[in-house]
């Protein structure tokens, strides 16, 4: 877990395991008396429901659907496909939903953890860069239409969404006047702004060991680094962030890179976002998501970068 918090809550906080992390929620002061029952549905819905390493899935049948052909999904995931899409566009594609090929090409074809896979004989398959999107989202039938090939792979911004939708559901349905949702790192916290969040975030190889420690009263944080999810492909180093561009794994100087911003979807892909560019580059990049943030980036070297924001 790349971020850590205090414990001060009223109800007795939520702790399970999905989507190959730890999730951590607890809130103050909500008036649903069975509120981890609906977290733990919703989280376990979408880790099933959005994982391209299910067959039987809706996300396997939007990968499956040929040109021209129609699938109903549900709104959560509508918005999840919409907003993922604005994304890779306000990016310049730098981040992309549809990256399936190239991951399972570079060996990440089913889930962690596990440490080195076969190298592949084939050639790369190509990166999707078509300026539109390969899907058509009806935004009054909430039905998508496959217009081009391309495969889905939602990956941390699947999490990241259903951290940000949990803590939405928190708030407005159960009036929790505090909480926060931590999905390994990933994590939203709010209060009315009587109460303050103390962050930490964690060493990339020392798990143990905190670098800074941010507080907020309200906000989201998201993490990416090279080191978790990584691996050996014959005798050469992969990990998990490709660039949506070159659809290759990302050669950066950094080894970490931690936001902290409005919301949790946002977080999530300004996170990967940081790896791709040079830092002449990252600014007016990031901007295009949210102009509101601070960053802690971590080098090679182990310099500790902070930009932005008030760190304690």
């Amino acid at each position: 877990m790349t971020g850590k918090h205090g414990e001060h809550n009223e109800q007795e906080p939520l702790t399970f395991e999905a989507m190959n992390t730890s999730f951590y929620i607890t809130v103050q002061g909500c008036r649903v008396p069975n509120w981890q029952d609906f977290i733990l549905g919703w989280i376990k819905y979408v880790e099933h429901e959005w994982s391209r390493f299910q067959s039987d899935n809706v996300l396997a049948q939007i990968n499956n659907l040929e040109i021209g052909e129609i699938a109903e999904v549900s709104p959560p995931l509508f918005d999840l496909l919409s907003r993922a899409e604005e994304y890779r566009q306000k990016s310049n594609g730098f981040f992309s939903p549809y990256l399936l090929p190239l991951m399972e090409y570079h060996g990440y074809s089913h889930s962690f953890p596990f440490q080195s896979c076969e190298t592949k004989t084939q050639e790369m398959p190509a990166v999707f860069s078509d300026a539109a999107s390969p899907f058509h989202f009806d935004e009054k039938t909430g039905m998508i239409e496959r217009l081009a090939e391309g495969q889905l792979d939602l990956g941390g911004i699947a999490k990241g969404y259903a951290v940000e939708a949990a803590a939405n559901w928190l708030k407005s349905n159960g009036k929790a006047a505090a909480g926060i949702v931590d999905g390994g790192g990933d994590m939203t916290v709010w209060s009315n702004n009587q109460k303050e969040w103390k962050i930490s975030v964690a060493h990339p190889y020392r798990t143990d060991l905190d670098i800074a420690q941010f507080r907020i009263k309200n906000g989201a944080i998201a993490t990416s680094n090279v080191v978790y999810r990584s691996w050996l492909q014959g005798n050469e180093q992969k990990h998990h962030l490709l660039n949506g561009r070159t659809g290759l794994p990302v050669n950066s100087n950094l080894i970490q890179a931690t936001v902290i911003t409005e919301n949790c979807v946002d977080a999530e892909v300004m996170a990967k976002l940081c790896f791709m560019v040079n830092k002449e580059e990252l600014d007016p990049l990031l901007n295009s998501i949210n102009p509101s943030h601070t960053l802690l980036l971590v080098t090679k070297d182990g310099k500790i970068i902070h930009h932005g924001g008030e760190k304690h």
